[in-house]
């Protein structure tokens, strides 16, 4: 399409204006309208939207993991032994 232009182009500035210039900018102006309806159909299209990032959680690192459970037993620990002690 690109170089359709171009040769457009090139006959406009050389003053050629003829049926095959006309025909030409014809057919670049209906392969715009196409492509602007194929994607103003593609963002419509639920079908085309991905969710698959929305419904994947993110792992979490084991290192995080390990420090939630030492922390789970240092409360549960705490929880355990009568607050009338002195340590």
């Amino acid at each position: 399409m690109v170089e359709e232009m171009n040769k457009t182009e090139i006959d406009l500035v050389n003053k050629r204006m003829n049926g095959e210039v006309m025909k030409r900018q014809q057919q670049i102006l209906t392969r715009m309208l196409e492509f602007e309806k194929a994607e103003r159909q593609q963002d419509q299209d639920e079908k085309r939207k991905a969710e698959i990032a929305k419904t994947t959680p993110a792992p979490m690192p084991p290192a995080l993991e390990e420090y939630i459970r030492q922390r789970k037993a240092e409360i549960q620990n705490y929880q355990t032994v009568s607050p009338s002690l002195k340590p």
